[in-house]
Order: structure tokens, then C-alpha cells, then sequence
């Protein structure tokens, strides 16, 4: 929905005029899938938005990311930005963290104008930081799934950035770095670090007629049963008979599906 600006005596030139404005925001709505100056959004010159549009699709990823693979439904959304992340619109950047995490949740879908509010509803809170990046890729979001204070319940969070060609990366799950694309179906699994656990998964696998597109594996340390995050990148539809099988082996502790687009 674009706004449209209230209009001081019912001149032609001024209606002419700000037709002409809407017709832009209309335009640049469709050619790049922003809607600069909607209720509730703040209007980005084109040089801002320039450099927010990248990372606008990491947000949207990390939140269904955060969203799904979560243990139990989030109480809190955390996001923290580093870098460029944190100068480049970070309003914007929170409705599309919290655009991904309901998109992945609701049957009804929302978009980066109605997420604050449609996570309000549902008594979804918010916590924001900006933090200095010392180490590795300097512009980053890191987005966690949180329980209510005071719980004994786990939470989940992810860390991305944007490479250069683009394309959005996840860099850490939990603070383990494992380094995946985000998009397609994706197995995401924890496990402990033992000799043939991802022979077994791959042999899983290709009993199911499965292909691994891409195998990302990390641990948290460098010791043979450490604790140990993978996202495996799959082709085409994965039955939920090779996620139970998988859930089965003695080292797996969690194994899900994450599905970015269409559930």
C-alpha cells in the first residue's frame, strides 16, 4: 500500500503533482520490491536503498530460518546488526526479519508493512542491538529465536551476511560457524561429531532417492564427539520417512527441514 500525500486546495497542478509522485512510488514498487515511502516505513533515498536491498533478503531468510528450526514457538525476536547492516536501515531490516519469521508460520502472509504490527498482535516482542565486528565478514545480522525469560527452554540463532555477487549467506548456527547458502529445502541437523555419521546420512539419503546439493558441517570445537551443526542443501521433494530415519541415528539430536519459498 503506498501512501498518498494530503493535498492543500484542489488545484490541478497540485493533483497532477502528486499523481506523478505516486505513479513513481508505484513504479519503483515494481522494479524493485520496495515500497519507499508506505505507512509506517521510512522514505529511503535511492543511494539508501541501494545499499539496504542486499541485505532486506538476508533478513527475510534469517527470520523464517530462526522461525523454523526454533524448538518451540519464539516469545522474543533478538537482532543484532554489525557493519554496514547497522547504517543501512535497520527499521526496514526488522519488518523483514519479522516477515520471514511469520511467513514461515502463518497461512495468511505478511509483508514488511504489517509484520511489526501482525508480531505485536501475537504478542511477539523485539530486542535490537548494534555491536562491533572484530573478526571475519565486518557487515552482519545475526537473528535468534528466544523463549521467555527465565525458561529452561533452548533457543536458536543464526548470523549472515551478503557475499559480494549478492547472495545471502548464513555464517554461524549457535555460534558455530558453518557457512550455507539459504534457499531451496535444507536439512538442518545437530549432532555429536563421530566417525561415519555423515556417511550414514548420505547413505539415507540416496536410499530415499535424495541428491545433497551442497554439505555444510561445523563443530564447536575441534575433538571428536563435539557438538556439531550441518546444513545439507537437497534436491527436489524429501519424504518425511529419511528425516525419521535420520532422527534415528545414535548422533543425531535434531534433524529438520527448512523450506525457503513456498511451504
Amino acid at each position: 500500500m503506498v501512501a498518498t500525500a494530503h493535498v492543500a486546495g484542489s488545484t490541478t497542478e497540485a493533483q497532477e503533482e502528486v499523481g506523478t509522485q505516486i505513479a513513481q512510488q508505484v513504479r519503483d514498487y515494481l522494479a524493485d520490491g520496495v515500497m519507499r515511502n508506505a505507512v509506517n516505513l521510512p522514505a529511503l533515498s535511492a543511494e539508501q536503498y541501494r545499499r539496504v536491498k542486499p541485505y532486506l533478503d538476508l533478513a527475510e531468510r534469517l527470520g523464517s530460518l530462526v522461525s523454523q528450526a526454533a524448538a518451540v514457538r519464539p516469545a522474543r525476536i533478538r537482532i543484532r546488526y554489525a557493519g554496514e547492516t547497522a547504517e543501512a536501515g535497520t527499521h526496514l531490516l526488522k519488518s523483514a526479519v519479522l516477515a520471514g519469521a511469520l511467513n514461515a508460520v502463518l497461512d495468511e502472509k505478511v509483508n514488511v508493512v504489517n509484520a511489526p504490527a501482525v508480531a505485536a498482535a501475537r504478542g511477539l516482542t523485539v530486542e535490537e542491538e548494534t555491536r562491533r565486528r572484530e573478526h571475519g565478514f565486518p557487515n552482519t545480522l545475526e537473528v535468534a529465536a528466544l523463549p521467555e525469560p527465565g525458561t529452561q527452554q533452548r533457543g536458536f540463532s543464526a548470523e549472515g551476511t551478503v557475499l559480494h555477487d549478492g547472495s545471502p549467506r548464513v555464517l554461524q548456527i549457535d555460534g558455530i560457524s558453518v557457512e550455507s547458502q539459504l534457499e531451496g529445502t535444507i536439512l538442518y541437523l545437530r549432532n555429536l561429531d563421530q566417525p561415519g555419521v555423515i556417511g550414514k546420512i548420505g547413505t539415507i539419503l540416496g536410499e530415499q532417492g535424495v541428491n545433497i546439493a551442497t554439505f555444510a558441517l561445523g563443530r564447536r570445537e575441534a575433538a571428536q564427539g563435539a557438538e556439531a551443526v550441518s546444513l545439507v542443501r537437497l534436491d527436489g521433494e524429501v519424504s518425511p520417512a529419511a528425516v525419521e530415519a535420520i532422527r534415528k541415528l545414535s548422533a543425531v539430536t535434531e534433524a529438520k527441514l527448512i523450506r525457503f519459498g513456498n511451504r
